[in-house]
């Protein structure tokens, strides 16, 4: 059987049958097909485990799931942020594994390497692409879990952080099988015979400012300059100690390699106080020149544009199936607002083409960089699924 995807986002209020409905839109777009696996997203407003419910009422028994919290959701010609947002894909025809690690805080590059043999357990085939969906909240660092990852799965790493409402920080939450919880990792594996392409669009351009990192802790960084690093932080953004209001007002770029004007951007994440330390997803060493970094829109809309003709140069006559979006939560409304976001993703996919898209709004994104799997602040990664 050939590879059908079919997608479908939902604004309704009522979370148990904004799953059935879901549920049975995505079945009935794969005409007759069984349903391999469904990835979900949903604002917290809803109640995910009602939600989950409400789909796994409706799916066929054997249908595996997986899915997370988000800041907002997105799918061909709509972005909804807030409020009362659902979107859920499923894919027939597609070796697909799934799995979930809890406490990724605790042993975080053991429970990478177990979420992989999982993942491998569940195919025949060794995967050709992982998805991974995870808490950012609970202070891992993805560094250490993408290396235990990776080193079993050996393929590709893409996909995003679980989010919330673009407020306080406080809870997200992933879901794999019947369970909802947080603290952990969830992830699908894809294989078979389906091309995959990836590309990712950056939203930020270095402000010509390097600092050193002369003390760090894993992902805490502690001094930038000899200086408190929350201090540095608190004078260059100008509004208080670092919140989910205003960090994005700046980030610091590490060098992809030395000499390299290609960096990973790395934004705060949380605050520590007790030692006036900077918290970021990703661990960065002492000793390392960092070029701090700032959102621009004309960089925004550039990188994805030149994102799109990438993959159309790289997928001519091939058919695209499905496209899966992790868009920063730091682009869309809160920095672009609405009616921008909404035009930059029509024209991606006008641009790319392909009709069943889901795509999530991420607290930090993943994206191959160098050969190896990265962590990202600020950018657009997008894998699409053709055949």
């Amino acid at each position: 059987m050939s590879l059908k995807a079919s997608s479908m986002m939902s604004d309704g209020v009522d979370s148990f049958e904004t799953g059935k409905t879901m549920a049975l839109h995505v079945v009935d777009g794969l005409g007759g097909a069984a349903p391999e696996v469904v990835l979900f997203y949903a604002t917290v407003n809803h109640d995910l485990e009602t939600l989950l419910r409400g789909l796994r009422a409706t799916l066929p028994e054997a249908t595996r799931v997986i899915g997370c919290s988000t800041q907002g959701v997105m799918t061909h010609g709509c972005v909804l942020e807030e409020g009362y947002a659902a979107g859920a894909i499923a894919f027939a025809g597609i070796p697909v594994s799934i799995a979930r690690v809890d406490d990724i805080d605790v042993d975080t590059r053991a429970k990478g390497a177990a979420l992989g043999d999982a993942l491998c357990a569940g195919q025949a085939d060794p995967p050709k692409v992982v998805v991974l969906l995870w808490d950012p909240l609970c202070g891992a660092d993805m560094d250490q879990l993408l290396a235990g990852l990776d080193a079993r799965v050996a393929c590709p790493i893409i996909g995003g952080a679980a989010g919330q409402n673009h407020a306080a920080m406080v809870k997200t939450f992933q879901a794999c099988g019947d369970l909802v919880f947080s603290r952990g990792a969830v992830a699908m594996a894809l294989g078979g015979d389906a091309t995959y392409e990836m590309s990712c669009s950056a939203g930020t351009s270095p402000v010509g400012v390097e600092m050193t990192v002369t003390r760090a802790d894993g992902n805490h960084v502690l001094e930038l300059d000899g200086r408190p690093a929350l201090d540095v932080w608190m004078e260059l953004a100008s509004s208080g100690p670092p919140s989910v209001d205003h960090t994005a007002a700046l980030a610091l770029g590490i060098p992809v390699a030395p000499g390299s004007d290609a960096y990973f951007v790395r934004a705060a994440f949380g605050v520590d106080r007790e030692r006036k330390g900077v918290i970021l997803q990703a661990g960065i060493e002492s000793g390392t020149r960092v070029m701090l970094h700032h959102r621009t829109v004309g960089d925004l809309f550039d990188g994805t544009a030149e994102m799109a003709r990438a993959l159309r140069s790289r997928l001519v006559g091939k058919t695209i199936r499905a496209v899966l979006g992790f868009e920063c939560g730091a682009r869309t409304g809160p920095f672009l607002g609405a009616a921008e976001a909404l035009r930059e993703n029509t024209e991606l996919q006008a641009a790319l083409g392909g009709t069943t898209w889901l795509g999530m709004m991420a607290w930090g994104e993943l994206y191959p960089t160098s050969g190896r799997p990265a962590f990202h602040n600020y950018s657009y990664p997008l894998l699409v699924i053709a055949d």
